[in-house]
C-alpha cells in the first residue's frame, strides 16, 4: 500500500476542449475497444466521453492507450491496461472530445471530496424473517476547495466564468509521485472573499461531478 499525502500537489482545471468525435461502437470486453473513424487521438491523451447505453463511461474523463487510426481504448486504473467493460451497460451512442487541462490552479488551502454515499432500498418481503436491501447506486459526487482568494488569478477567473456561464469543466489532481484523479462537472465559484481575523483572505469553490471521478496510479 502506498500512502500519500497532500504536500507538493499540482491542480489544472480544463483550458481547451476539441470537437467532437462519433464513437460508433464500444465493447463489452476485457480491455473495451472504441471504435471511432480517423479519430487522431494519441496515447496520454485526456478525453471526455459522453455516451449513452454505457452509461458507466459517460461524463467522465479517461487518458487514451492502446489507440489505432480507428480505435483507441482507455485506460484502467494502472493507466497503461485498457479498461475493462465487460459489465457495463451495452452502448448505444457517443462520441469522444479531447480536453487539455491547460489551467494551473494555484493557492489551494485545502480540497475535500463530497457525497459518494452508497444508496441502498428495501427488499424484505412478508415471507421474509429478517430485512433485506440491494445497492443501487450512489450519491451525486463533487469537490470542495477553498482557495486564496486573488481576482487577477487565471484559474479563478475561469472558474468563475465556468459559473456564470454554468459550463462543465474538467480537472485533475497529481501526486507528486505521478498518481493523479480526473473529474467533471459543473462549476460553482463566485469568488466572493472570506476568511478569520487576521487570516488568509480565502473562497470557496465546488465542482459538481457528472459521474465518478477516474483515478491512476503511478
Amino acid at each position: 500500500m502506498t500512502v500519500r499525502t497532500n504536500s507538493g500537489l499540482q491542480m489544472f482545471m480544463e483550458s481547451a476542449i476539441a470537437t467532437a468525435k462519433t464513437i460508433t461502437a464500444i465493447t463489452k470486453a476485457a480491455p473495451g475497444v472504441i471504435s471511432s473513424t480517423a479519430h487522431g487521438f494519441s496515447n496520454g491523451d485526456i478525453v471526455l466521453l459522453e455516451i449513452q447505453g454505457m452509461l458507466e463511461l459517460n461524463g467522465r474523463l479517461f487518458k487514451v492507450v492502446n489507440q489505432a487510426t480507428d480505435s483507441f481504448q482507455v485506460a484502467g486504473a494502472d493507466g497503461s491496461t485498457g479498461l475493462d467493460t465487460t459489465l457495463f451497460n451495452p452502448f448505444t451512442s457517443g462520441t469522444a472530445k479531447e480536453v487539455t487541462l491547460g489551467t494551473t490552479i494555484t493557492g489551494c488551502m485545502d480540497f475535500n471530496a463530497a457525497g459518494g454515499d452508497i444508496k441502498t432500498v428495501d427488499t424484505t418481503t412478508v415471507h421474509d424473517t429478517q430485512d433485506t436491501e440491494i445497492v443501487v447506486g450512489a450519491t451525486a459526487q463533487s469537490y470542495e476547495m477553498t482557495v486564496q482568494w486573488d481576482p487577477a488569478a487565471a484559474a479563478q477567473q475561469a472558474m468563475k466564468a465556468a459559473f456564470i456561464a454554468r459550463a462543465n469543466k474538467g480537472f485533475k489532481i497529481r501526486w507528486p509521485d505521478g498518481a493523479y484523479v480526473l473529474f467533471y462537472g459543473t462549476v460553482g465559484y463566485t469568488g466572493a472573499p472570506g476568511g478569520g481575523k487576521q487570516g488568509v483572505t480565502t473562497s470557496p469553490a465546488k465542482v459538481s461531478m457528472l459521474n465518478s471521478l477516474t483515478e491512476y496510479v503511478a
